[in-house]
Order: C-alpha cells, then sequence, then structure tokens
C-alpha cells in the first residue's frame, strides 16, 4: 500500500496498537528512552550475539539498538527489550514457546510483557507492513503518535509548497485532543493526510473509523484502506496559530467508547 496516511486499531485490553503509517523512526523519537537490550525472536534478522539459554539473537547499546531499529532488514523485525544481561536466562521452556508462537503467528499467546524482563515493549513487523506494539504503559503511544503526526503533516506541506521550501514548524498536539482521539481508537481509525484539504491557512485532516478493521491484513491498494471507512471527525491544524483542533461530525462513535476509557 502507498499513500500519506495513519492507520491505528488499539486493544486496550491487551495493550496492543496496531499501526500503519508510524515508523521506527516515529518509535523511536517518541519513547521516552531507547532500550539498552533486544531480544530478536523471529531468528531471521542478525544481532550481534546469541543468547545461549534461549538461543534468540540480541543487540545491546543504545546506540546499536537504535541502528538495528531504524535499518533496513530483507524481513519482518520482531523483539522485545530487556533489562539486565541475565535476564532472559531466566524464561520457563513454555514463555520460549510463547515468544516462538508470536514470532510465526503474529499475535501472542499470554501477553508478551514479562516481570522476568521487565520488558516495555514487545515489537512485531508484518508482512504487509503492518506494526503492532505491546506497551507496558500505553500511554507512550501518544508521544509516537504526536511525532508522527507532525511528520505527516510537514510531508504534505513540504510537496504542497515545494517552490517556496520554507522551514515549517507544527505543535504538539494537546492533550485534550488526544483525549477525544483515545476514545476511537479501538474503532480502527485512519487519519487520511493525502484526503487533506487545506483552507485559509488551516490544514482539514479526515478523520475516518474503519467498519471492518479486522479485514486489515486483506488490505494490498490505497483504495482498500477506504472502501469501508466513514468519516466521523475532522483533525484541523491552524498554521498561523500553531494550534490543533478536533471537529467532531459524527458523535456517537466518541460517546459509545469513551465510557471505556
Amino acid at each position: 500500500m502507498r499513500g500519506n496516511f495513519i492507520y491505528i486499531n488499539w486493544e486496550q485490553v491487551n495493550n496492543l496498537v496496531i499501526s500503519y503509517g508510524i515508523t521506527a523512526a516515529d518509535f523511536i523519537n517518541g519513547i521516552p528512552n531507547v532500550p539498552q537490550r533486544i531480544v530478536l525472536i523471529d531468528g531471521v534478522n542478525e544481532g550481534t550475539q546469541v543468547n545461549g539459554h534461549t538461543r534468540f539473537q540480541t543487540v545491546t547499546g543504545q546506540n546499536s539498538v537504535r541502528e538495528f531499529l531504524i535499518g533496513k532488514t530483507n524481513g519482518p523485525k520482531m523483539w522485545l527489550d530487556y533489562h539486565e544481561a541475565d535476564d532472559l536466562d531466566l524464561l520457563m521452556p513454555s514463555e520460549i514457546a510463547e515468544l516462538l508462537y508470536m514470532a510465526h503467528m503474529m499475535t501472542h499467546f499470554n501477553l508478551p510483557l514479562y516481570s522476568k524482563l521487565r520488558n516495555d515493549y514487545a515489537f512485531l513487523t508484518t508482512p504487509e507492513d503492518f506494526v503492532k506494539v505491546y506497551y507496558r504503559n500505553l500511554r507512550t503511544f501518544n508521544h509516537i503518535l504526536d511525532i508522527s503526526l507532525k511528520r505527516h503533516l510537514r510531508l504534505l506541506h513540504s510537496n504542497r509548497w515545494v517552490v517556496f521550501n520554507r522551514p515549517f514548524s507544527v505543535s504538539d498536539v494537546p492533550s485534550d485532543v488526544f483525549d477525544q482521539l483515545t476514545a476511537v481508537f479501538s474503532e480502527g481509525v485512519i487519519f487520511a493526510f493525502d484526503q487533506t484539504i487545506e483552507r485559509k491557512r488551516h490544514y482539514l485532516i479526515p478523520l475516518l473509523i474503519q467498519e471492518h478493521p479486522e479485514r486489515q491484513n486483506w488490505w494490498h491498494e490505497q483504495e482498500d484502506v477506504y472502501a469501508t471507512a466513514r468519516r466521523v471527525a475532522t483533525l484541523i491544524y491552524d498554521v498561523d496559530q500553531k494550534h490543533w483542533e478536533l471537529d467532531i461530525i459524527d458523535k456517537q462513535p466518541f460517546i459509545e467508547n469513551e465510557a471505556d476509557l
């Protein structure tokens, strides 16, 4: 798929966010700290070491981890962070089997946030370029999304005003707007930057929800993304005032979900 859009579907019960259009750089720039250690569970990528107990490859050191996460590989990236070098030696055979299952099936058997590893993330990329991340603190995702929204808007702006090539400053998305957005993340939300309209120095970004978010793995073309989506709001950025706001068109999805937060 191609197109300047962000897709989000999160499962609050499992602390899982499924996304498209949020890059590894967005993730790295949005998390509080780059992990010191990660373990690779896909058996394809080349780490810097191999843990003797689990036989999983590992990457150690923040710089090495950062380079691995934003670097190109031949296949999906699947990893968990962990704190101490010997944490992996504490994993039971059943827990190692759970990680192998997750790498193969692209979903969890048991929630992959282990007290033994004290991991903050379990990160999977799929062959369809979706990203699945389990967060110990789900609120961490807000900052990652903020980074990604600003990047997509700057990309949109630079493509439209390439002749002038002036710096374009984008302010942070305020917490009250995130509180509104969070209410519909579980519906399968699309930030349609490629359908954005500029009007009187305001960028009007359509916000749509998916009628069938479970079919996301079947998308092949951009048209598939929007085929069963309906518009529920407009995310607005005021270029002069450097201000974000959300204009809700269909209040029902927001009302139905806000009680669950």
